[in-house]
Formats: C-alpha cells, structure tokens, sequence
C-alpha cells in the first residue's frame, strides 16, 4: 500500500500548493491514501467546511490537525457532526467534539489513522500520548495498518513516541513545527518515522504566514493578528511517501517529499 503524508496546511498557499500537487503525486506514486494535517488550513487558523471540500476536491483522503483546530468557529461546528474523515487529538483532556481516530478502507485492507497531541512545551494538559496510543491500538487498531500523526513540539517527545509504537504502528509522522526534518527512516520493527513533516505554504514566509506581520509582533512587540501572504510566488509540498506492506503492516520505503511550486 502506498500512503502520502503532508505537513501542517497554512492557508490559502497550502490548499493551492496540495491542490497542484496532490494529483500528481498520487500518480507518480500510485497512492491509495492520502493524509494531511489541516489545522493552520482556513486562512492559517482552524478549518472550514468549505476547505475541507476544496482539498476533498484534490484528492486528499483523510484530515490530521492539533491545537489550533479549534480556532475557527465554523470548523468547531463541523467537529460537532463527528465526521469520520477529518480528526482532532484523541488526547485531549474532557469532553471535546469530534474523533481522535477513524478506520479507511483500502481496497478490503483497514487502517487505522490516530491523531494525537505532545504534552511538552504545547502549553496545555492532555492525557498521555503514549497511554493513548497503547489504549487505542490494543481496542480497535492491532488487526490494522496504523498511522499516528503526533502534533507535537520537542522533538526529544516524537522521537521517544517513535522508539514506543516501533513495530505496533506502520508510520509516525510529528507535524506542529512546520519545518520538515532529515531523519526519515524505517526503525527497526517495521516503522516508518519523521520527527516533522514540514508545512506547506508560502516559501517566503515566517512558518507559512507573511513574515512582516511575524516582524512586527516577535521583533517589535506590536499586537498583530497573523495571516498568510496575499500573493507568495511560491509555494511548497513537504511530506513523505511511504509504502507498507499489507500483510505484514511493516513498513518497506520511506521518501521524503518538498515540492516547491510557482502559483
């Protein structure tokens, strides 16, 4: 089974840089899924309905997020209809809206997708990853192919999730950092890992929003609202592809994706 796996999509860059690129690289691949982590997607704060259907529309299969999924009121309603393919942490301390996992199936093969949030340097409680992880892949994921996107900051915490689920998860993604890591790998169970996907964006930007609005409030102190450029020249795809083997759910390639593109 081949997947493809993309970072954090910033805004109106992002869904144009997915929709170029996704198509494309669901060929050149031959993808039968598709993920991506939709949390900065909606003007680069939470998700829409309508953003959801625009990257639906380009062939993305299954949405990921983190903490910021809950900025956007109208994409706090859509969680509130539970829908199976767009997901929020399944650790998240009370009782929230929406799922923090779901079950895609490939061509009669099940995969679990789980979607969890780092408890280092996040600036708020959730339960443990790691127990969450072991609680939900003992009672629905043991008989599936099993990605797990950990939303995380400190990349001490993703890499000893990594070590953690070798050989019980078929690929780990961190994604939250929106700077795309070097240290891809098949670990040594069967597991496919990279301590962060990346983003995709604008290029020239400060992590996918305009850098003079991030100049402002980080080097000048100004109360500014941040949002992505208006008009990027360019922008990129980072991810990975990544290809399991159905039987034995172990993980066989791993390449890391950074498509940039002009729009």
């Amino acid at each position: 089974m081949n997947i493809l796996l993309f970072g954090d999509v910033v805004g109106k860059p992002g869904r144009e840089a997915l929709k170029c690129a996704v198509p494309e690289l669901r060929k050149k691949y031959s993808a039968d899924l598709v993920i991506v982590n939709a949390e900065n997607m909606a003007h680069g704060f939470g998700i829409t309905p309508e953003t959801i259907e625009e990257l639906q529309g380009a062939e993305v299969d299954v949405f990921t997020s983190g903490n910021h999924i809950w900025k956007n009121a109208k994409g706090v309603e859509m969680l509130k209809e539970n829908p199976e393919h767009v997901l929020r942490p399944a650790n998240l301390l009370g009782n929230q809206y929406g799922r923090g996992f779901t079950h895609v199936d490939v061509d009669g093969v099940s995969v679990c997708v789980i979607n969890l949030q780092g408890d280092v340097f996040m600036g708020e409680d959730v339960h443990s990853p790691f127990d969450t992880f072991d609680d939900i892949y003992r009672e629905h994921c043991s008989d599936a192919i099993t990605i797990v996107d950990l939303h995380a900051e400190a990349t001490g915490e993703k890499r000893m999730f990594g070590w953690h689920v070798d050989g019980r998860a078929s690929i780990v993604v961190g994604t939250h950092t929106h700077i795309q890591t070097s240290d891809e790998q098949i670990m040594p169970g069967g597991t496919a890992y990279i301590t962060d996907l990346g983003m995709c964006g604008a290029t020239d930007s400060s992590l996918g929003m305009d850098k003079e609005l991030v100049k402002q409030k980080v080097i000048h102190g100004l109360n500014v609202s941040l949002e992505p450029p208006v008009d990027p020249r360019e922008v990129v795809a980072s991810g990975i592809a990544v290809t399991v083997d159905a039987e034995s759910k172990k993980a066989t390639s791993i390449e890391r994706i950074d498509l940039k593109l002009a729009i």
